[in-house]
């Protein structure tokens, strides 16, 4: 966990001192992506995520996300993102957007393999919105969504970090 830490930030530093972008130079074919945070408020779990995101035009962009989310009594969830979004604002700093798309959860229970070992994945759908605001070295997001709609984990999950240009 500690290497995972580390490299995650480092990867940050690096991205922190070499890029500059704003939202007035973002064009078609743009890659972004970044480290973040998010809180799964069904679980109450803490999670770390990666994501990007491909800008197909000026109104729609298409990601995926990898978040691994910090659960007690030795399970482990995951949550698999592939996510659109529709930018409905974008202006000087600051973006819009609503999200939807679909999260595939994964999760996994191993108290004592001789005793119970147990895992499995859900698949659902996620609806939300996000803010984005334009520093020099990249974009702040901030999330707000519905993940696995329709499946047995589905749950509000508020997530925030940065984004860096490719």
């Amino acid at each position: 966990m500690k290497k995972l830490l580390l490299t995650s930030c480092a990867i940050l530093g690096i991205f922190f001192f070499s890029n500059t972008q704003s939202f007035a130079q973002t064009q078609q074919g743009q890659i972004e992506i970044g480290p973040g945070l998010a809180y799964g408020g069904k679980s109450g779990d803490l999670g770390i995520s990666v994501d990007g995101y491909y800008r197909i035009n000026e109104n729609f962009r298409a990601g995926a996300a990898f978040t691994y989310f910090f659960s007690e009594n030795n399970t482990t969830n995951i949550a698999i993102d592939l996510n659109g979004n529709y930018i409905f604002y974008e202006e000087n700093q600051l973006m819009a957007y609503g999200i939807a798309g679909l999260d595939i959860f994964i999760w996994s229970i191993d108290i004592d393999s001789d005793i119970v070992d147990a895992s499995g994945s859900e698949l659902g759908l996620n609806l939300g919105a996000g803010l984005e605001y334009a520093l020099d070295f990249g974009n702040l997001f901030g999330e707000l969504k519905f993940a696995g709609i329709g499946g047995n984990y589905d749950q509000l999950v508020i997530g925030a970090g940065i984004r860096f240009p490719i």
